[in-house]
């Protein structure tokens, strides 16, 4: 029998529960800055931050890669005792990327002007988040450090850091009056901040003796999953910047809030996924039967979204008063479609994620075409928020049907990361 009071008296138990609360509470944080945001700033000013933070969700899709990567080598490198490698990797890869995100900053300074005439909004909310993009390098090699020492309680720290940073700066520079400025700046604070305390946290590696090694082996490892889960992002980040640019303020703020809706859905079920590929990846290994356990996988995925979906077509109006309030209810039509949309995303998240797992990566050139066909749609279909939705319901229906065809087909070919 499992007996939790034992276990948690295990280090190693304990501080992966610990990290487990603490992404959970990450996630509460950031539904709250949400939701709160949402209803103080109202649609029309919400729908300016809804596209900044589908600005900074694209930027962000480098952490998860960074950070697996980071995790990986540091891992190999401490079960070695080579501490000084660890320095190499953690010191070299702060100076590289903060060249990178410094150089990315300024192109995306200059292209500003283009972007608030394309999506229709003020500039100097795009000014202030630019200051945020280089620690979007930065803050995953610090956690990606912490991750692979198995300094997970630090790690958990740092996490639920970020989350109270940007509730409270958030709330605090929204009411002093700075309304979306003042929400921007609060998640700028929310990378800078823990990015400097996780750096400090690290600095007993840093008095080891640097012990150089070729870095090549770790960008080439992040390159296809790096493009996969840009093309994956997309999906739920181009929407919000073309409703932008064809809608007004607040049809923007109402499409992003009941995209956020719909966006619980693939929260609640991104754990399934994860866990998943990790098993997948050793069985692949192993060479035993890795396919019964996908299939699980998005059984279980349909059993925790099929119940929410019938809660977003029943009580809708129910549901927008809690999370954003009577303002919002214009978008009751809109919550359950966004449902579905997410669900299907969900699905075709943890296909990816499959294949990528068993070295197959074939299939984000079907990622990447869809990609393309999602921009056409929206461009030729958008007389409505809801015509948007149920277009791009289709059109992930579409790509989940072809994934799964090929996924589960008994003819299988062989690719590796060099087909990328």
């Amino acid at each position: 029998m499992f007996n939790l009071k034992k276990n948690l008296k295990n280090s190693l138990v304990r501080e992966n529960f610990f990290f487990f609360i603490a992404t959970n509470v990450l996630n509460l944080f950031a539904f709250i800055f949400h939701f709160y945001m949402g209803r103080v700033l109202g649609p029309a000013n919400y729908g300016i931050f809804g596209v900044i933070l589908a600005i900074v969700y694209f930027f962000a899709i480098t952490a998860t890669t960074i950070q697996t990567s980071i995790a990986k080598f540091v891992a190999k490198f401490e079960v070695k005792k080579e501490h000084g490698k660890i320095n190499f990797l953690l010191k070299n890869s702060i100076k590289r990327l903060m060249i990178y995100g410094v150089i990315l900053n300024i192109i995306f300074i200059l292209i500003n002007p283009f972007l608030t005439k394309f999506l229709k909004i003020p500039i100097l909310p795009l000014i202030i988040i630019s200051f945020m993009i280089t620690f979007e390098f930065l803050l995953p090699i610090v956690r990606g450090t912490l991750q692979g020492l198995q300094k997970f309680n630090s790690l958990g720290v740092n996490l639920i850091l970020e989350g109270v940073i940007k509730v409270f700066f958030g709330i605090i520079l929204v009411l002093t009056g700075l309304s979306v400025n003042g929400a921007v700046i609060a998640v700028v604070f929310s990378y800078v901040i823990p990015f400097l305390i996780g750096n400090y946290t690290l600095k007993y590696i840093k008095k080891n003796k640097l012990t150089r090694f070729n870095t090549k082996e770790i960008y080439t490892y992040t390159l296809p999953v790096l493009i996969m889960l840009i093309s994956l992002t997309a999906f739920y980040s181009i929407d919000i910047l073309l409703v932008k640019h064809f809608f007004t303020n607040e049809e923007a703020g109402y499409y992003s809030a009941a995209g956020l809706i719909g966006r619980i859905l693939f929260f609640g079920s991104l754990s399934i996924s994860q866990v998943m590929s990790s098993k997948v990846a050793g069985l692949y290994e192993n060479k035993k039967s890795h396919k019964p356990l996908l299939k699980r996988s998005l059984f279980i995925i349909l059993i925790l979204t099929i119940p929410a979906l019938i809660l977003y077509y029943l009580f809708p109006e129910l549901i927008i008063n809690i999370l954003f309030g009577k303002s919002y209810l214009i978008i009751r039509r809109l919550i359950f479609f966004s449902g579905i949309m997410m669900t299907l995303f969900s699905l075709i998240y943890m296909i990816s994620f499959y294949n990528i797992s068993i070295h197959k990566t074939m299939f984000i050139y079907l990622l990447i075409l869809f990609n393309l066909l999602e921009i056409i749609m929206i461009y030729l279909f958008h007389n409505s928020l809801l015509q948007i939705f149920i277009s791009i319901s289709i059109l992930l229906a579409i790509l989940l049907i072809i994934l799964i065809l090929i996924t589960f087909s008994k003819y299988e070919t062989k690719h590796n990361y060099s087909s990328l």
